[in-house]
């Protein structure tokens, strides 16, 4: 993503804490990526997609968690978009 388009990340899960943070060397984010991929392939993790339209994105993160009760997630996000991508854990 471009500076025009910037991607935000949203997470509870205290392993992927770094990869919400803006301007962390590549290097030091390998490590948190390792465990993201390994937590995205597991057989309890659960994938669901969340639509921003016409509300913010904390009455649509507010709504994912009361729909879902997910107790862990990882969302993914551009500036622009109006459906979210999210891995949970119930």
């Amino acid at each position: 993503m471009n500076s025009l388009n910037p991607r935000m990340v949203k997470t509870n899960v205290k392993d992927f804490k770094i990869l919400t943070k803006n301007r962390v060397p590549l290097g030091h984010q390998m490590d948190a990526m390792r465990a993201l991929k390994t937590w995205k392939e597991d057989e309890k993790t659960r994938k669901a997609w969340i639509s921003q339209k016409r509300k913010s994105f904390t009455a649509a993160l507010r709504e994912f968690r009361d729909l879902y009760e997910a107790k862990e997630y990882y969302m993914a996000f551009g500036k622009h978009d109006d459906s979210i991508e999210v891995f949970y854990r119930t």
